[in-house]
């Protein structure tokens, strides 16, 4: 009898009709324990209706260590549909549920899981019910909140059932619905039901004790003497309610305990209820059963032909901790004994009965982690490896072990206990090789989490440990370092660490090489590299950034290079997502997509958001800019969702940019101020610069120069308190323009003649060579300006909203020097080019300048900026699905590569025909937008 819940009935009405008609739905009810979050399950379960499928699952505590338990049990009745799904999405499951050994990427898992359930709900509507959802496993987990937040139009509902107070199921993306305790007329309602010949006093007396919680009515109800419940006995002292309940459920246990080892302890020390194994455990099958048969009729258990289940979280609590640790120990034994050798639940059982060093249980501890880790588990290899670490008799085993857990934590997204992880292992850690390990991991953890320079000196150090003995190693450990001091703004370290590549034994040379180039060209903007790689432009040919397309030595791109193969490696990429700027040509923004799509076929999502970072900051210069603030949203999401702050915190600052250029300044701060509540307390200097840019274009692009120039500073200023070594020759000459339209030129000639007019960079690089002379012409006078403008547009192949915007400062120029014809001619093609990226600020000042040089757009502003037809009518999520489609990929793989399920993207095809104008699939091949 569900009293004094209506509004949560009829929102799970909502959910049942929704998915009737084809709406998916997910929704996470909250609440302290006995409030009726498991009540409410049943009831939708109950109330489905026919042609409508239930399937469910419930987090155990105990199982909270095996990898995708709790998922296993839900999608099992599913399973036989499994070798449909894609290869790569059903060899993942295999291996996820132990019928494959091969590894298996956690978020591929959830992938399958997805598709598998999006196929299934084709044949019928689907309901999912997870109770206890904080005692699930943390692949389980993590993979029904990837299902739940990408449901659209399949028609499943997931809901989830959370205790207060117990461990954390933090759903962000997924809507809450708390549970309150009873009001006290519903209460009153209840209890009446319950008992409806109590005294009135007891009736008050347990309304008041239970405080509206409905389980303790049920409970507190049940356990009164006819004494009691009619006034002639006294009840219970009061006590607070949870101990109040424990104490309860523990005095009502008690009589069933009748010696060590009975069957009831042994059902709270397994956890999963396999009624099997707790009968084999107990020894005498009769006596388990009948044992079991009582604590059902006294209403602790469930019990069926194959499961036992504890009524509720706190009766199994109390049964185990009311029992001494020597009884506890015994059943864990005898358990571990009924599964046998080859379970993974046999050796957690061995484990929970260890009491003091034990170098075999540690050791199949160890096996277990790895096995876990190969099955995406690397939350359950964190929990065994740190009790191996516990039982292993040697400190250096320990340390060993510990290092490995700290690694394992970290990837789980456990950052407060891979730290702590450490910290334990560090005074144990002696050996060179282990401390090397140590400190990169602890480098690793020091980037994800916003300190990218002490996250560079740690991982310099782990590097030089192992400079001789693994070079390879080192290598990468050094590129994650230069990564670290690009973010941190410290080019002396890339100077550094240029020099220490330099000296490497045994590593590929090539290799090397290109990476000594890179970082001492990246370097040598703030004047930190030698004289040769400064000055003579060995470095920058080396790097593949000369005008003319410079090569290494097997006759491509070396940024291109890095990118290639069949398993890319983003972390090993060049240290940042801008340096491309310099060398943003189509060839290398094609070869990113290329290995964004190789890592979309792979399932590697966790990489996805390193990986899509430089594409979009490549399709800032080369466009197509819809196309970039699809790839710039995906990656967003994909970054919070997967905690990396940092590409997080880049990633908004661009999208701010993009929506800067194109004249939404609501979404601009609303994004940039995001990206400074993370960089600017982590010092994570590139994101404080770019956002700090994208609200100055803002500014400019609002006609606000004087606030530009205030922004701008802050970036380019030698005072600044924004500024990077590289992006603010990228800036510079939005700052000079600012200046120049403040009416405050001599700010910008103090700039400007801080920076070195003979360095390489705007000598031998088209892009900054263009914006130099664009700037350097805003602040001369006569013959020398119109050369400089000239000059800024004679190179090819340069930004399309750049070069825009460079016709433009060149007309208004000439229109200002009366010089009227040539000046309409540069402002037409400034309106056309700015109109083409959709830079719709720029291209209205562009035909009002038109306009007052007396000549006429050949475009209006309704038709500006409307790529292949409507395209920009778009969302960020149907673009990147039109695209794929206009390469002729179907739904499934189409699915595969967006982490979305296949209804889910003909649902996004049904939105998109209409706004394009096309009635079929066939219509849409070829109509790729980059």
């Amino acid at each position: 009898m569900l009293v004094g819940r209506e509004c949560e009935l009829r929102r799970l009405a909502e959910v049942t009709a929704g998915v009737r008609q084809g709406r998916s739905h997910a929704l996470v009810l909250r609440g302290p324990a006995g409030v009726g979050k498991s009540a409410l399950l049943q009831h939708l379960a109950d109330h489905a209706g026919p042609g409508v499928r239930v399937l469910s699952t419930v987090g155990v505590e105990s199982e909270a260590e095996l990898p995708f338990a709790a998922l296993h049990q839900l999608l099992r009745p599913l399973l036989g549909a499994a070798d449909a799904l894609p290869p790569p999405q059903s060899a993942a499951l295999r291996s996820a549920f132990g019928m494959d050994t091969a590894p298996a990427d956690r978020f591929l898992v959830a992938l399958a899981a997805l598709t598998l359930l999006s196929e299934a709900s084709r044949a019928e509507p689907l309901i999912l019910l997870v109770d206890d959802a904080h005692w699930l496993d943390s692949p389980s987990a993590d993979a029904l909140l990837f299902v739940a937040r990408r449901l659209g139009a399949e028609g499943v509902a997931v809901v989830f059932a959370v205790r207060d107070g117990s461990q954390p199921f933090p759903a962000p993306g997924v809507p809450d619905l708390r549970l309150s305790p009873l009001e006290a007329d519903a209460a009153r309602s209840l209890l009446t039901h319950l008992l409806p010949e109590a005294a009135p006093a007891v009736r008050e007396r347990l309304l008041r004790e239970a405080g509206g919680n409905p389980l303790a009515l049920v409970e507190l109800s049940a356990a009164l003497s006819p004494e009691q419940l009619g006034g002639a006995a006294a009840l219970p002292d009061e006590l607070p309610l949870t101990e109040r309940l424990q104490r309860l459920f523990r005095c009502r246990a008690t009589s069933l305990l009748a010696e060590p080892g009975n069957a009831l302890l042994l059902t709270a020390a397994e956890g999963d209820g396999d009624l099997a194994v707790i009968v084999r455990a107990a020894g005498d099958t009769e006596r388990a059963l009948h044992e079991l048969s009582a604590a059902a009729t006294a209403g602790l258990v469930s019990l069926d032909p194959e499961r036992v289940r504890f009524r509720h979280p706190l009766v199994r609590s109390a049964v185990y901790q009311g029992a001494p640790l020597s009884e506890r120990r015994a059943a864990h034994l005898a358990l571990a004994d009924a599964l046998g050798e080859g379970d993974d639940r046999h050796v957690w059982h061995l484990a929970a009965a260890a009491v003091g060093p034990d170098d075999r249980v540690a050791h199949l501890l160890a096996e277990m982690a790895g096995r876990s880790r190969r099955s995406g588990g690397v939350a359950t290899a964190t929990k065994a490896l740190r009790r191996a670490a516990a039982l292993v008799s040697t400190p250096r085993d320990r340390a060993r072990l510990l290092v490995d857990a700290a690694e394992c934590a970290w990837k789980a997204a456990e950052t407060a206990q891979a730290e702590a992880l450490l910290n334990e292992a560090e005074p144990l850690s002696d050996v060179p090789a282990l401390r090397a390990r140590l400190v990169q991991v602890r480098g690793a953890i020091a980037h994800a989490s916003g300190d990218p320079a002490v996250a560079c000196l740690i991982l310099l150090e782990g590097a030089r440990l192992v400079q001789e003995d693994d070079p390879r190693l080192a290598c990468e450990t050094l590129v994650m370092a230069a990564r670290s001091a690009w973010v941190a703004d410290d080019p002396a370290r890339l100077a550094e660490i240029a020099g220490l590549l330099a000296r490497l034994p045994a590593v590929t040379p090539d290799v090397r090489d290109r990476f000594v180039a890179h970082f001492r060209y990246l370097a040598g903007l703030s004047g930190h590299a030698a004289p040769d790689a400064r000055h003579d432009g060995t470095a920058l040919e080396a790097h593949g950034g000369g005008p003319e397309g410079k090569t290494g030595a097997d006759g491509k791109d070396v940024p291109v290079i890095w990118l290639s193969g069949t398993d890319p490696r983003p972390w090993v990429w060049p240290p940042t997502f801008l340096p491309y700027l310099l060398h943003a040509t189509e060839p290398l923004r094609d070869a990113h997509q290329h290995a964004v799509d190789t890592l979309r076929r792979n399932g590697a999502i966790g990489s996805l958001p390193m990986s899509l970072a430089p594409l979009v900051a490549l399709q800032l210069v080369t466009g197509p800019w819809p196309t970039a603030t699809a790839n710039g949203t995906e990656a967003l999401s994909l970054a919070l969702e997967t905690g990396q702050l940092g590409a997080a915190s880049h990633l908004r600052a661009m999208l701010a940019w993009l929506a800067a250029a194109q004249g939404d300044g609501d979404r601009c701060h609303e994004l940039a101020r995001d990206s400074l509540e993370i960089s600017t307390p982590r010092r994570i200097a590139s994101a404080i610069a770019l956002a700090h840019w994208a609200q100055g274009l803002n500014a400019l692009a609002e006609g606000q120069p004087l606030n530009a120039v205030k922004l701008l500073a802050e970036v380019c200023s030698p005072e600044g308190g924004a500024g990077h070594f590289m992006l603010r020759w990228i800036v510079l000459p939005d700052f000079v323009e600012a200046c120049v339209r403040a009416g405050e030129p001599e700010r910008a000639h103090h700039v400007l003649t801080d920076r070195d007019p003979l360095h390489p960079v705007p000598a031998n690089h088209p892009q900054l060579r263009s914006g130099w002379h664009r700037s350097r012409a805003l602040l001369a006078t006569g013959e020398e300006a119109e050369d400089l403008f000239l000059a800024a547009l004679a190179d090819t192949g340069l930004s399309p909203f750049e070069t825009g915007r460079t016709h433009l400062l060149y007309g208004e120029w000439l229109r200002r020097h009366r010089r009227i014809k040539p000046a309409r001619e540069q402002l037409h093609l400034a309106e056309v080019q700015l109109d083409s990226v959709g830079a719709l600020p720029w291209a209205e000042l562009a035909r009002a300048e038109l306009r007052a040089a007396g000549g006429r757009s050949t475009q209006g502003p309704s038709t500006a900026a409307v790529p292949m037809g409507g395209e920009q009518r778009l969302t960020a999520r149907e673009l990147q699905v039109m695209r794929l489609a206009a390469q002729g990929l179907s739904n499934g793989e189409i699915a595969a590569r967006l982490f979305l399920s296949p209804r889910t993207v003909g649902y996004h095809l049904y939105k998109i025909f209409p706004k394009l104008g096309v009635t079929s699939r066939s219509q849409l091949y070829g109509r790729s937008s980059g």
